[in-house]
């Protein structure tokens, strides 16, 4: 059966305007989602990173001991899918106690004082349970419905690499769940002091208010377009001469242009079309829409921008997490960190110990500020000795250097020269000193006890004195 010209032409102009929208939805939704996917996501995994390295790794290490000691001891453990169940609370009162502990109201602190800077919703501590495949909550800092210590869920598949890799951490991940709507989820392993992970430091970042404004403009969008089509259908059917088949022909040559990307929306800017009807209508409706769609993606690009500018702050939070403030050395971080390093090589090391003589005396009897500035006073004496090597401030008024190659050699001539110069440096300091030389099937903590024993050992003989 033959097609009139009018029905040719309504359809015609039916398929461009869907093509034209469909393609331009269906390729915005997928350049949004993926823009916003990898945004949340990236914050996600840089903030946990940034968290497990500036929590204390002590106060976590010793908040799990007790709650795995009070978890064991549970008979029978009831997981969050039974959340405000008689038999769900009574074994939650179980942990109550702990949530009054030292440890946990500092990690509580700790946690909340990130979230605050960062604009996070929730961050969170948990722990791995390999015999369950779950993991508990060690420390949630959420404002509401917090989840409390010793609740525990499953862990999901992808994350099950985690039993046989725990330095894996979690990677970030979405879901979509009925009680947390969409959240992007990321963690990263908290290490104690013999770099073995003791927990992770989780973040969920909630994302169902850009997913609701996405599929609102997406929402938009379709209206538009359908109320847009259904007005150029009816013009169609009555219109079928030239004015309307040439225009037709020049949209629908630049639509397949900007859907294949060999052009841009200015191509439409170019095009002149005066025909004062609907089709007019449908090159200022399409132009508009494609000019809207740019805007949108602009304004993708500016929120890319801003994940770089979050990426140098993590960057710097992470350098200030290893250097002290008071004096500027390596902080006990950077120290373990090293120490990590060292165990995992096979050159030669030596520990240097040094501690400050009487800064309890100097804090009492001249205050605070003299002992800050004696401390400043013997670091500095201490990089000026061990030039090639570098100083960690390892406690209050206690530091460590780690010396390898040429200076292992002088280690001993170091140590005097050390002392002369304290000796020379006047201010009426006086500091121990002690080193130890790492031999063949010591660990490095050996060593490090070693120099600390040498270190105490010259301290004493110095108050004999």
């Amino acid at each position: 059966m033959k097609k009139s010209l009018r029905t040719k032409t309504f359809i015609l102009i039916v398929v461009v305007a869907l093509a034209v929208g469909i393609t331009g939805i269906l390729v915005s939704n997928g350049f949004v989602q993926n823009i916003v996917n990898d945004f949340y996501s990236n914050r996600a995994d840089e903030i946990a990173h940034t968290v497990a390295a500036v929590l204390d790794a002590g106060k976590v290490e010793t908040l799990a001991g007790k709650m795995a000691e009070i978890y064991g001891s549970v008979e029978e453990k009831v997981g969050s899918e039974d959340w405000g169940s008689d038999a769900f609370n009574a074994y939650i009162a179980n942990f109550s106690d702990l949530e009054q502990t030292e440890e946990y109201q500092a990690l509580l602190r700790q946690l909340r004082s990130i979230q605050d800077n960062n604009d996070v919703d929730c961050l969170y501590i948990s722990v791995l349970d390999t015999s369950d495949e779950s993991f508990i909550y060690l420390v949630d800092a959420a404002e509401e419905d917090a989840c409390p210590i010793g609740c525990f869920d499953p862990v999901y598949d992808e994350n099950k690499e985690l039993f046989t890799n725990p330095e894996r951490g979690y990677p970030p991940y979405i879901t979509n769940t009925e009680p947390y709507g969409w959240l992007v989820t990321a963690g990263a392993p908290i290490y104690n002091e013999t770099h073995r992970v003791i927990g992770y430091a989780m973040v969920d970042i909630p994302m169902d208010m850009i997913r609701s404004q996405q599929t609102g403009f997406m929402r938009r969008l379709s209206l538009a377009l359908a109320a847009i089509t259904i007005a150029i259908s009816l013009l169609a059917i009555l219109v079928v001469n030239r004015t309307i088949i040439r225009p037709i022909n020049m949209l629908c040559h630049a639509a397949s242009n900007y859907r294949a990307g060999r052009e841009s929306a200015s191509e439409f800017d170019s095009m002149t079309i005066r025909t004062k009807d609907e089709i007019e209508s449908l090159y200022l409706s399409v132009r508009r829409m494609l000019h809207d769609i740019t805007s949108y993606i602009d304004n993708l690009v500016a929120t890319s921008r801003e994940l770089s500018q979050t990426r140098d702050m993590a960057d710097e939070m992470s350098e200030l997490a290893h250097k002290d403030a008071l004096t500027g050395a390596g902080s006990k971080l950077a120290y373990e960190q090293k120490k990590a390093e060292l165990a995992q090589g096979d050159g030669r090391f030596g520990i240097v110990m040094a501690d400050l003589n009487d800064l309890k005396v100097i804090n009492d009897t001249e205050g605070h500020a003299k002992g800050d500035a004696a401390i400043r006073k013997v670091c500095s004496i201490l990089s000026e000795t061990y030039r090639d090597s570098t100083v960690y401030r390892i406690g209050g008024d206690e530091f460590a250097v780690i010396i390898v190659g040429e200076s292992c050699g002088q280690a001993e001539e170091l140590a005097e020269r050390f002392i002369r110069n304290i000796a020379q440096s006047g201010g009426g300091i006086s500091a121990a000193i002690g080193y130890a030389l790492h031999e063949e099937g010591e660990s490095v903590e050996d060593v490090f006890r070693r120099a600390d024993s040498t270190m105490y050992e010259n301290k004493r003989k110095m108050k004999a004195k």
